[in-house]
């Protein structure tokens, strides 16, 4: 074999080398961490007020994981005025297990969510709702094992 085919078959290999890897990364699935990140830049000012306003009750919003559930705990006079409530539980890792629960008012403020309906990881409870006219807004961090 003289230089000329081995030249041909040196670029031919790293041809298909390069096609290989592409075609590698064309199956990796890739996901953004949030899909609609523009919209959501737009109305991060009112966020900050909704999270002034959370931060400013007696009682501070709160998540924890008691056995079999997670207990949303909401300030009981607040939780009796809320309208438009919804706890968005965010999986950074995987956007299918995400959860968006809508919540309605009630006198003590305690929600529970069980925890069977997680799969197992990090989660951030976005808790949002509107409550005498005020938007409030807070974040926690829980770990479902």
């Amino acid at each position: 074999m003289n230089w000329g085919y081995r030249i041909v078959l040196a670029f031919g290999l790293g041809v298909a080398f390069i096609l290989f890897l592409v075609w590698k990364t064309m199956q990796v699935d890739i996901e953004m961490v949030e899909s609609n990140y523009y919209e959501k830049e737009m109305a991060f000012n009112g966020k900050i007020q909704a999270t002034a306003n959370a931060k400013a009750l007696t009682n501070q919003i709160t998540v924890e994981q008691q056995g079999q559930q997670i207990l949303v705990k909401i300030d009981s006079t607040t939780a009796a005025a809320i309208t438009n409530a919804e706890v968005h539980f965010y999986n950074p890792a995987s956007e299918k297990s995400d959860k968006k629960i809508a919540i309605k008012a009630t006198n003590n403020g305690l929600y529970y969510f069980p925890v069977a309906s997680f799969t197992k990881g990090k989660y951030i409870a976005k808790i949002s709702f509107t409550s005498a006219g005020k938007n409030y807004y807070a974040e926690e961090v829980i770990f479902i094992p």
